[in-house]
């Protein structure tokens, strides 16, 4: 049994939101999924399906690129038993808006460490602006996690030292992705989590198509190959893994 880390069941890309939360119902092969909010409005529809529906946890939080218009501060009032991580927050050099990414990036750490909630990191060509945040303005006490890991070495042994996790996505099934297997291969393997991130980061070789949290097992299968560990070892290390930092999950 796996956690997909991350999934977000109410993209814009998902047309039928309901028969994906069905797909994921009836897999065996997925104990729980983290369905991870982009805005207050998806996170919010997270927390109902979280309450909803037994394999769903949610993370709720505002994206670096949903920021305009949104108010961190009603966040507060999505937090349930089943909420595990403020997230996904974080910067993206895709916009030109960073003083006000750094900005919620650095309110939504707050809320995070005040809710005692780890967070979710998204960055974009961003690990060294994220970290001079951590050690200069707001650092997470609760755990951290910087998902569809970026490989870059330096990063890592700032994560690794500070027991920051790491997610990897389909990115790791691409033939070309050998720093990425390096990255697996030197890590330490307590900090290493398994998501989809769908319906984006779909595993070669399907890449054309939408990504569905079904796909979780393609990407631990990969590591698995990486790693020379079985398939059911990295099912195990990750599940544990997820239960560390997401400390609701039962």
């Amino acid at each position: 049994m796996a956690i997909d880390t991350h999934t977000h069941v109410f993209s814009p890309l998902i047309k039928y939101p309901e028969r994906e939360i069905e797909l994921i119902n009836v897999d065996t092969y997925l104990d729980y999924v983290i369905n991870v909010g982009l805005n207050t409005k998806t996170s919010e529809s997270s927390v109902l399906i979280s309450n909803e529906h037994s394999k769903f946890y949610s993370a709720v939080g505002i994206h670096p690129l949903y920021i305009e218009d949104e108010n961190p501060n009603k966040l507060y009032k999505l937090i349930t038993d089943k909420v595990v991580a403020i997230g996904e927050i974080g910067l993206d050099n895709t916009k030109d808006n960073f003083l006000d990414q750094k900005k919620m990036l650095v309110r939504q750490i707050m809320i995070a460490n005040e809710l005692g909630l780890p967070v979710i990191i998204h960055s974009h060509n961003c690990n060294k602006e994220i970290i001079n945040i951590f050690e200069n303005i707001a650092k997470p006490l609760y755990g951290c996690v910087f998902h569809c890991f970026q490989p870059d070495f330096e990063t890592l042994t700032y994560l690794e030292q500070n027991n920051f996790y790491i997610s990897v996505a389909g990115k790791i099934t691409l033939p070309t992705a050998k720093k990425s297997h390096e990255v697996l291969r030197t890590m330490n393997k307590d900090l290493l989590l398994v998501e989809t991130d769908a319906p984006y980061m779909t595993p070669y070789p399907f890449e054309e198509s939408i990504n569905h949290s079904c796909n979780l097992h393609v990407n631990i299968a990969k590591i698995a190959e990486v790693l020379n560990m079985t398939y059911e070892d990295v099912e195990t290390l990750t599940t544990n893994n997820a239960k560390r930092l997401f400390k609701k999950i039962k």
